[in-house]
């Protein structure tokens, strides 16, 4: 579509003259259809004229942008023609690239000339399945439609749309109400209600996890929003509910006999309604996941979308809102604990890789407890394109760089710049070097088995703009024993994706090499690492319980203690391989390094960015991997210098360990002299 402005006001006597008319606008989908055809957007022309009139050229104009009407579209004399406003024009002429907005909008038909307005239409927001039109065709006056007629004569309408009902629960009693002479219609097994549904006259006392569809309705009017809430949701709680027959059975998208794997896609996104603390709103629903689709314990896509009926964005408990959220089920064992750790563990040491925010919520799906989940933007080009200041995003995913979003092309230049061993510097002007080392020392660390598939790598559009990494879907850990450096480092890309290059590129390999020796003083370190994993379960351990308790009959699933157990197993044991395999591998002697501060608790020591946690710490090291070292003053106090490194006067200092074994950090009250003043 192109931009198109005109001069309204002296042209709107045009527009009364017109013989061809927009007669009649359907904008949302019909519920429960795939929004294709007369289920879909569409717009209908009628002309009054007693001749058939010629339509190529003609423009019609939506929101200042404009949409020529191809040379072989016409009318016949008192007839109608259905444009289909699906974005897929190369299905014939009568399909226009466009939608219509659910909300309302207006349409003005212009002549060839681009000056001519035959036409001004305007349409409110519209419930879905609903049209709105001229009765009778080609008339001033335009009502609502509770039975679309495309390309039929316009039957009988009605002059306005009901005001959805108002649900208030109290102890256990639910009120609804509606203003006017408009009676309510409500359901209690999950499917909607129509006019011969229950008629509510009487508070309704129902149980705990009930869902009470209801809608009013009027001879005067169409049928106006449906409002949907599951009864006893607990406060930081989210329901989710559907029409059952959307959910299981030949068109749900819960197939769990199959795996879910073939039903996705569009066409198995299904109508829902997100009920969260003090709001609820229809949205889109769809099974998430890869893997996971086999498990009994589904993962969830929202999508706020107008063929939804979707009034705006989603909100987190963070106050944020978006278009797309995840309602990551964790379903494997220990996924919950273990991506929570791992997430923080990477905010904590400093953010370099990307993870998606992500909030605990006990979810209900049609009144039942579906246990503990995860909520959080969906890693795609509205989560990604905020962290780039809302400009457009490149995105590419999996071993094969499939592009997601823009062109995958600066991706794989960037691939072949490792592949060739280019130096870190050259790298650096491609991609955040610390993005991608950071993400190979925690695929490394967790072992994860399926690092090569759980791969996407983003950046800001344009030249300037460099590669980083999303870190996401922790869950599938080797043991702390496994052998994962020959594993990982070896073999052939794309299965493993940077871990070989890296290694080949010796001046890559040490600045890996020295980031993961800082990781493991600090941040992966059992004295930082374990009070992270101990909160973490103390926090959650009861609802971890209360999700085990609903699956365990299902699938297998650890006890938290069982989960937290492992996690702490893991941080004690990992470290220690990883070292005694990476020095095996790459011939690098393993030595100790003791790193102290004097005073104690006057500053502090911070190794590659990291700050070391105790004024004393012995740290495993490789010998002649340069780390880099900066010397940190408490308030009050000032660096006076190194003990260890002859001629080092710098508060930062590149050490390299094989001709150290001491190092102190020296401080002093701000203002002391060294001599006995101030």
């Amino acid at each position: 579509m192109q931009r198109c402005a005109f001069l309204l006001p002296w042209l709107l006597p045009l527009a009364m003259q017109a013989q061809v008319r927009i007669n009649e606008v359907q904008c949302t989908r019909v519920p429960r259809s795939n929004g294709q055809g007369t289920a879909g957007d569409w717009v209908e022309l009628y002309n009054a004229d007693r001749k058939a009139a010629a339509l190529g050229g003609h423009v019609l104009v939506l929101n200042g942008r404009s949409q020529v009407l191809p040379q072989d579209l016409a009318i016949g004399p008192r007839d109608r023609l259905v444009l289909w406003c699906d974005r897929a024009p190369e299905a014939g002429p009568d399909h226009l690239d466009m939608n219509l907005p659910r909300t309302g909008a207006t349409l003005l038909l212009v002549a060839p000339d681009r000056s001519t307005v035959l036409d001004i239409f305007h349409w409110p927001a519209l419930p879905g399945g609903t049209s709105f039109g001229r009765q009778p065709d080609g008339a001033r006056a335009s009502v609502h439609f509770g039975l679309p007629t495309p390309g039929q004569p316009n039957g009988n309408g009605v002059p306005g749309v009901t005001v959805a009902p108002l649900v208030q629960e109290s102890e256990g009693m639910v009120v609804l109400s509606v203003p006017g002479n408009a009676e309510v219609r409500y359901t209690m097994d999950g499917t909607a209600p129509g006019p011969g549904s229950l008629r509510y006259t009487t508070p309704l006392s129902v149980p705990s996890g009930t869902v009470v569809r209801a809608r009013s309705f009027s001879l005067q009017a169409v049928a106006g929003a449906e409002v949907v809430h599951t009864t006893g949701v607990s406060a930081g709680s989210w329901a989710l509910a559907m029409d059952p027959a959307d959910l299981n059975g030949p068109a749900g998208i819960n197939d769990t006999l199959r795996g879910n794997h073939a039903r996705k896609g569009r066409a198995w996104q299904r109508q829902a309604w997100l009920q969260q603390p003090g709001r609820s709103a229809p949205v889109g629903i769809a099974i998430a996941g890869s893997g996971s689709r086999s498990l009994p314990k589904r993962s969830f896509k929202l999508l706020a979308r107008d063929r939804f009926a979707s009034t705006g964005p989603m909100w987190l408990p963070d106050s944020t809102a978006w278009k797309d959220l995840m309602l990551r089920a964790d379903a494997t064992p220990h996924a919950f604990l273990r991506n929570l750790f791992i997430h923080e563990t990477a905010i904590r040491s400093g953010a370099h890789v990307d993870v998606q925010p992500s909030f605990p919520v006990d979810l209900l799906l049609n009144g039942e407890f579906q246990g503990l989940y995860r909520a959080m933007p969906a890693k795609g080009r509205e989560w990604l394109g905020s962290l780039a200041g809302g400009g457009p995003v490149e995105i590419i995913e999996g071993p094969a760089a499939r592009p997601v979003s823009g062109s995958n092309k600066g991706y794989l230049r960037l691939v072949d710049a490792l592949a060739t061993g280019r130096p870190p510097d050259q790298l650096a002007a491609m991609a955040d070097v610390e993005s991608l080392l950071d993400l190979a020392c925690f695929d490394l660390w967790t072992g994860r088995a399926d690092h090569e598939l759980n791969l996407r790598a983003w950046k800001p559009g344009g030249q300037s703009g460099r590669w980083r990494w999303v870190l996401y879907d922790m869950d599938l850990w080797a043991p702390p024993d496994d052998r994962s450096v020959p594993r990982m480092c070896t073999q052939v890309p794309p299965q493993a994706p940077y871990l070989p290059q890296i290694m080949a590129n010796a001046p890559l390999r040490d600045l890996f090499l020295a980031r993961f020796t800082a990781l493991c003083a600090t941040t992966l370190a059992p004295a930082q690492a374990i009070p992270l994993a101990d909160s973490l379960f103390a926090q959650y351990r009861g609802r971890m319980l209360a999700d085990q308790e609903r699956w365990k009959a299902e699938m297998p699933v650890p006890t938290p203690e069982q989960a937290h157990a492992d996690l702490v197993r893991h941080i004690t044991l990992r470290g220690d391989e990883l070292f005694g395999q990476l020095a095996a591998f790459t011939g690098e002697p393993l030595r100790r390094l003791t790193i102290s501060v004097e005073p104690e608790g006057a500053g502090h020591v911070a190794v590659e960015g990291l700050r070391l946690s105790s004024s004393h710490q012995d740290l495993r090291v490789f010998g002649s991997v340069p780390l880099h070292l900066e010397a940190m003053a408490r308030e009050g106090m000032e660096f006076a210098g190194w003990q260890g490194l002859p001629g080092q006067d710098g508060d930062q200092v590149a050490v390299v360990p094989g001709r150290a074994t001491r190092i102190t950090a020296v401080f002093r009250p701000v203002g002391w002299s060294g001599k006995g003043g101030l």
